[in-house]
C-alpha cells in the first residue's frame, strides 16, 4: 500500500501516445460475429512486438489505454530511431490486421495507427504496486484528429524542433491547428503533422 512517505519524483520524458483507427467499431463487428478473441489475440501479438522493441530502444511501456498504449522514451532520444520504430509498429499491425481480422469483417474501416508526440515534465510515485505518472504531457496532445489518420504522427513544434535534425527531409510535414482538450484553455494551437509514409517535398529548383 502508498503510503505519505513514499517518493515522489519528478521526470521529463517524450510522451508517444498511439491509438487504432476505428478499433471501437471494428471489435463491435467482431463481438457481434462471436469472433471477439481474434481481436484480443491481435492485442496480444502488439504487446509482445512492444516487449521485443522495448529491448532495442528502451522505452518504458507504461499503460494500455483500451485502443492503443502510452509509451516513454527518455530525453534526450535518438530521433531517427524512434520514427524508425514507429513504421515498424505500423507495418506488424497491418500484417497481422490483414491476416486475422481483415478476412471476418466483411465492411473496409479506416485501419491503421495514429500517433501523438510531447514531451513534458511529470511527477512520478508508486500507486498499487505500479509506478503512476501525472502531468500535462499525458493529456496535451492525441493523434486522432488527422484525415486520414493512418500513419500521421502529431507532434508538438517544440518535440520537431528537437528531433527534426535526424529526420528533416526524410518524412512530408504540415503545419496545422489543432482545438485539444483541456489544453490552454481549449485555444486553437499550431502543431507538426508528420507522415511516417510520404517523403519530403521536394524543394523548387532556382
Amino acid at each position: 500500500m502508498t503510503q505519505p512517505a513514499d517518493e515522489v519524483k519528478v521526470v521529463k520524458k517524450y510522451v508517444l501516445i498511439f491509438d487504432f483507427c476505428s478499433s471501437t467499431a471494428i471489435l463491435e463487428k467482431l463481438i457481434e460475429d462471436g469472433r471477439e478473441v481474434r481481436w484480443r489475440n491481435l492485442l496480444i501479438g502488439v504487446k509482445e512486438f512492444l516487449w521485443f522493441e522495448q529491448a532495442k530502444l528502451h522505452f518504458d511501456l507504461y499503460k494500455f489505454t483500451g485502443d492503443g498504449w502510452i509509451l516513454f522514451f527518455d530525453k534526450p532520444t535518438e530521433s531517427r530511431e524512434l520514427f524508425l520504430f514507429m513504421k515498424r509498429l505500423c507495418e506488424m499491425y497491418l500484417a497481422r490486421y490483414k491476416r486475422d481480422i481483415a478476412p471476418v469483417v466483411p465492411k473496409r474501416f479506416n485501419t491503421g495507427i495514429t500517433f501523438g508526440l510531447t514531451d513534458g515534465t511529470m511527477v512520478t510515485f508508486r500507486l498499487n504496486k505500479q509506478m503512476e505518472y501525472i502531468g500535462r504531457p499525458l493529456g496535451a496532445i492525441g493523434g486522432k484528429n488527422n484525415d486520414p489518420p493512418q500513419n500521421k504522427v502529431l507532434m508538438t513544434k517544440a518535440v520537431y524542433h528537437d528531433l527534426r535534425r535526424d529526420i528533416s527531409g526524410s518524412y512530408r510535414i504540415a503545419k496545422v491547428q489543432r482545438t485539444l482538450k483541456n489544453v490552454a484553455g481549449g485555444e486553437s494551437l499550431e502543431y507538426i503533422k508528420l507522415s511516417l509514409y510520404e517523403p519530403a517535398k521536394a524543394k523548387a529548383q532556382g
